[in-house]
């Protein structure tokens, strides 16, 4: 298999003297370089914008604008201001040179040159453009890679949901925002019924399809405002801002409803899966922090779980009373 052949690097040359460009291009031609060139600025910038070279070699005397010019206006268009740019230049004045570099010149050339020096000078440019687009690349490998690392801290690798420590983090913005602001917002705590019994039965790989299929269904009937998060085992829990407490058990009915009808192929005797949803939210006097939310809508859960699954209800923080002792704990436990 023949070797790609390496590009060969270009290189536009402005000059406004015929004579000048001729000898340049010569030496960018033995130094393997592909050459363009022009005689004034504006259309410099023209080539250059049209089909950026690897390096530009711009004299500071043009018949219509002067070179320092041209370098500015390079330097301001984004398909053009990365290019290495070196002025040449009969001037060798502080002042001159100053200039130059402060429109973004990367080094400077005076006339009449040495081809090695020429060589090495521009060797030099392109060594640094090297360095900067090494440093880009590596910057945005590791965008890239902090982004995806977010993700999996944020995710559930099993649903491809949000997990329980981002749902908690964005409830916590939520209430915060409900304080300031006076608005409104509910939480669901979902449970699949008799999830155990399909894990023991047949195997996790059918349980894990079922808690996608679950998560998929969610994301049917649900806003893409509303936050949908795995909680933990067969618990799902979601935030759904602006939506008052009492009128999202419509929502809720409707999950629990599609849930019951649609049926799991892969599973034997076209087995159907019942959800069970607890409802807290605001408007709700009682509810003074963020885990209250997440509480109350589990102690609804667990209710709808105790009277007989496969239902929603609804609790105000104050209808919790005492939390379940340890005994009820335990058969809220069998439930699940």
């Amino acid at each position: 298999m023949k070797k790609k052949r390496k590009k060969a690097p270009s290189v536009l040359i402005a000059d406004d003297s015929a004579f000048e460009v001729d000898q340049i291009k010569i030496m960018f031609e033995k130094m393997g370089f592909e050459v363009s060139w022009t005689y004034t600025g504006a259309d410099a910038i023209k080539q250059a914008r049209r089909n950026p070279p690897d390096l530009i070699l711009l004299d500071v005397v043009l018949p219509d604008i002067t070179g320092h010019d041209v370098c500015r206006l390079l330097r301001a268009s984004p398909e053009t201001m990365n290019i290495p740019l070196i002025m040449i230049t009969v001037r060798d004045k502080t002042e001159d040179l100053v200039l130059g570099f402060e429109q973004g010149a990367n080094d400077y050339i005076t006339k009449p040159f040495d081809a090695r020096e020429l060589k090495a000078r521009v060797n030099a440019c392109l060594r640094m453009k090297q360095l900067q687009d090494d440093l880009t690349q590596k910057n945005e490998e590791y965008k890239i890679l902090l982004k995806n690392v977010q993700e999996l801290a944020m995710t559930d690798p099993v649903t491809g949901l949000f997990n329980r420590r981002y749902f908690r983090e964005v409830l916590q913005q939520e209430f915060s925002r409900a304080q300031r602001y006076g608005t409104l917002f509910s939480c669901f705590m979902i449970d699949v019924d008799h999830f155990k019994p399909i894990n023991d039965t047949y195997g996790h790989e059918s349980g894990d399809r079922v808690l996608s299929e679950v998560a998929r269904l969610l994301q049917v009937q649900l806003r893409d405002v509303d936050l949908i998060a795995r909680y933990g085992g067969d618990e799902f829990a979601v935030l759904l801002p602006e939506s008052a407490r009492e009128k999202s058990r419509q929502i809720a009915e409707r999950i629990r409803e599609a849930a019951y009808s649609q049926i799991h192929s892969f599973l034997p005797k076209r087995h159907s899966v019942t959800l069970s949803i607890g409802i807290s939210g605001l408007p709700d006097p009682g509810l003074q922090h963020p885990s209250q939310v997440i509480a109350t809508a589990d102690f609804a859960l667990y209710r709808a779980k105790r009277n007989g699954k496969n239902r929603v209800d609804i609790a105000t923080f104050q209808e919790m009373g005492s939390q379940p002792s340890p005994e009820e704990e335990e058969k809220l436990d069998q439930l699940h």
